[in-house]
């Protein structure tokens, strides 16, 4: 491909990109044509192996970070056209552990997405299986923490952070844990005392050997923590460990940027493992902003996304090594960190949206979201009714995420659940991801906290018909309006 050609195919991506961002009502010609996120992604699963169910058949950790990497696409989007790979993976391979404990912790998080995408329990017990393995390697030499490995010689950042990343979230899926749940605030409780967070920059780890420090700062280690630190803030109730994350996430823009680019210290000549960095980073930085409703990153992530278009992408769609370009040294994991920035850039938006108010109308049912018999009780699971002009009918979209009527009760998932089916209630306006909405312009109603959407139960339009959360389909069940 010529550097005219190039530049032409670029100014097209990155106009499909800006659309997103802006939610431009899309064209015919702009719904033909996919977002340079859904490109990336399906050059991706060119790797996928049905062999041995992975994506990058080379790979162990990595082809977890692939599989995770499409999962969230699937969540932000609604298309599940790759659900293959996630039963795939699950079927052709048995046994998730390794002789490395952070190995098994990238695997640990495989299922417990998967469980949240799928409903499926069996990758709940698969994710409390790999957990439990990554515990048994928790002792009190440093003072704490999980080992690198079997052979006990280093306690590395990320096979704690994600040991705290996977207890935390178990601990939001199971209903009345407690274990997971202690165990996650023992993990926290050491590193945030351990130095390992050092100028809010994370260092690499602790040699058990004199208890020293390896000092050196990879990108994502500065991302793996903000997901745990997003998942205990939701175990806890603790908002502060949020202003924690952020002021990790802040400074490691700072360190891992060029040109307003996330660049890494191993370019332009990053290979095997350190490959993968990066895009884990821009992840789980999109995860922090989402939680926070925070736009401090829009500008970074945007200006990324742009740059791998324009220099890191050659003509067959393949995305290289250094997001920066030039086009180079391809494998599947220089794939899936451009893939993860280019689906965090989905979610970004300017400016917050106008408050606006009126009925939620069932696309399938002509029938509007309705509190039954206008109680304004706590818990009143939300059903299809009649359209009326009723108060009880009436939905505000404010800039805050939240979908309110009476103007005091929220739209609501119980208990904060992340499993389909979970029931769609009023409750008090309380400010957490269970109350959080984005009403999208493919008219579905997604919750932020769950990353699934409002949906009509098994498809019914009667009245009476209770609303649910259930994973993304573009079922039309799934969409509404707001006339």
């Amino acid at each position: 491909m010529t550097g005219l050609s190039l530049r032409k195919w670029a100014a097209r991506a990155v106009v499909a990109l800006l659309g997103a961002l802006l939610l431009i009502p899309n064209t015919v010609t702009a719904q033909a044509a996919p977002t340079p996120a859904a490109s990336s992604i399906a050059v991706l699963m060119q790797s996928y192996n049905a062999d041995n169910g992975r994506i990058d058949a080379n790979g162990w950790w990595t082809a977890a970070v692939s599989l995770s990497s499409v999962m969230t696409y699937e969540q932000a989007t609604g298309d599940r056209s790759y659900d293959y790979a996630i039963s795939g993976a699950f079927a052709k391979n048995s046994n998730f552990t390794n002789d490395y404990i952070d190995d098994t912790g990238w695997w640990a998080l495989v299922w417990l997405q998967a469980y949240d995408l799928t409903g499926n329990t069996n990758y709940l017990n698969m994710a409390k299986t790999t957990t439990n393995y990554m515990h048994n390697y928790w002792d009190s030499a440093c003072g704490g923490g999980v080992y690198w490995s079997t052979a006990k010689q280093y306690k590395a950042s990320i096979a704690n952070e994600l040991f705290l990343a996977a207890t935390a979230g178990l601990h939001n899926r199971i209903a009345g844990d407690t274990t997971y749940g202690g165990w996650a605030t023992s993990e926290w409780n050491w590193f945030k005392n351990s130095g390992l967070i050092n100028g809010n920059l994370v260092r690499d780890g602790i040699n058990v050997s004199g208890c020293s420090f390896s000092t050196a700062n990879y990108s994502y280690n500065q991302g793996v923590i903000l997901q745990g630190l997003v998942e205990q803030s939701r175990a806890t109730g603790d908002t502060s460990l949020l202003t924690t994350a952020k002021s990790i996430a802040t400074a490691a823009v700072a360190r891992f940027n060029k040109n307003g680019v996330l660049y890494d210290g191993c370019e332009p000549n990053c290979t095997g493992d350190g490959s993968a960095f990066k895009g884990i980073f821009a992840r789980y930085l999109r995860a922090l902003a989402t939680a926070t409703k925070s736009t401090e990153y829009d500008g970074f992530l945007a200006t990324t996304a742009n740059s791998i278009l324009a220099n890191d992408t050659n003509s067959a769609g393949q995305q290289g090594n250094s997001f920066v370009g030039p086009f180079a040294l391809w494998t599947p994991s220089t794939q899936t960190a451009a893939a993860e920035v280019l689906v965090a850039a989905l979610g970004l938006t300017t400016t917050p949206p106008p408050s606006t108010t009126g009925v939620l109308r069932g696309q399938e049912s002509s029938r509007c979201v309705d509190v039954p018999n206008a109680t304004q009780n706590n818990g009143t699971q939300v059903a299809l009714w009649d359209c009326n002009g009723g108060g009880n009918q009436s939905w505000t979209a404010d800039s805050s995420g939240r979908l309110t009527v009476y103007g005091t009760k929220c739209l609501d998932v119980r208990s904060a659940g992340t499993a389909d089916g979970t029931p769609v209630q009023i409750y008090d306006c309380n400010g957490t991801g269970a109350q959080q909405w984005s009403v999208r312009t493919d008219g579905t109603v997604v919750n932020t906290g769950s990353g699934k959407c409002l949906d009509a139960t098994g498809h019914g339009t009667a009245n009476n018909t209770l609303l649910e959360i259930w994973s993304c389909n573009s079922g039309a069940n799934q969409k509404w309006n707001r006339t």
